[in-house]
């Protein structure tokens, strides 16, 4: 019979005798547990950071509205119903997601798979079970987008539980309690007003949406899938410049700024040869980098 046996149930001991000991012994098992988990948890974020790679998932979703049933609503509602058409009516028109891999010691991302699905190819349903496959093939990678909580996400959890589909992990928690997930809106304005893609873009040089914010709507509803495919390309194009130097200037990875670009170009063109936007704006605008960045001194540019 060991120790604690003799402790536990010997009659002859009171318990003010065992106390001292048991209480000891707690305490150094509690210490050398956490201690254990201390190292446990810095042997896990230095193995992340320098042995494993990250994956990163960009997402965006243009939107049509479902005009009927928001109608419905509102002969129902009367006055008290919203003029806005707001995001449960929004239906899922297309979407597009990069897979990106950073890989320790690489300076540059591996484009794992560009996908844009829109409806003349594939329904609401599709279109987000195709989605939801690639997020469960991946489920630790880093789901992305540009103000994404503020209304995809949500739409998103709408199609999960209208049609019966189970949600991928990186769905599971809510703002702002979720690890799995990067809303780079916020993440760039933190306290301050949350800024449009192209307001932000903008400002930082990055080309962005060939077609007007406005006017997307109005694209969808016409059926002009090219147009509307290539501006949720060109979305997630804008969003993954901003992710990488987002993440570079957080130390999660280690981005070569300027030809990271011409990756990017390069795997977008092959995935959507259609594309006006990447042949025109993007890589244009990505090979200039590169070559500013090998120049010395003031780079002037022409008005």
């Amino acid at each position: 019979m060991n120790t604690t046996d003799i402790t536990t149930t010997s009659a002859g001991l009171h318990d003010t005798e065992a106390t001292p000991h048991t209480a000891v012994s707690s305490a150094y098992e509690t210490a050398l547990e956490l201690e254990a988990r201390q190292f446990a948890a810095r042997s896990h974020a230095s193995d992340s950071k320098g042995h494993r790679p990250l994956r990163v998932v960009l997402v965006d979703l243009e939107f049509a509205y479902d005009r009927a049933r928001h109608g419905g609503y509102r002969t129902a509602e009367g006055k008290d119903a919203e003029d806005d058409v707001r995001w449960p009516f929004h239906r899922i028109a297309c979407c597009c997601w990069f897979v990106l891999r950073f890989d320790p010691g690489c300076d540059v991302p591996d484009v794992e798979s560009i996908t844009v699905l829109a409806n003349d190819e594939a329904s609401e349903q599709e279109i987000t079970e195709r989605l939801f496959g690639m997020l469960e093939l991946h489920p630790d990678a880093l789901l992305t987008t540009w103000a994404g909580e503020g209304k995809d996400l949500a739409v998103l959890r709408r199609v999960a539980s209208e049609y019966g589909l189970l949600l991928p992990s990186q769905l599971l928690d809510l703002s702002p309690y979720a690890r799995q997930r990067l809303d780079l809106c916020r993440a760039v304005a933190g306290r301050a007003a949350f800024p449009h893609l192209p307001e932000y873009a903008g400002a930082v040089g990055i080309p962005c949406k060939p077609t007007p914010s406005k006017e997307i709507g109005q694209l969808v509803e016409r059926g002009a899938w090219d147009k509307v495919r290539d501006q949720c390309l060109a979305d997630v194009l804008t969003t993954s410049v901003i992710c990488l130097r987002h993440l570079a200037a957080h130390g999660a990875i280690a981005s070569h700024p300027h030809r990271s670009l011409l990756v990017l170009a390069e795997a977008a063109a092959k995935a959507m040869p259609a594309s006006k936007f990447v042949p025109n704006a993007f890589a244009p605008w990505g090979r200039g980098q590169v070559a500013c960045a090998r120049l010395k001194g003031t780079v002037y540019r022409a008005a």
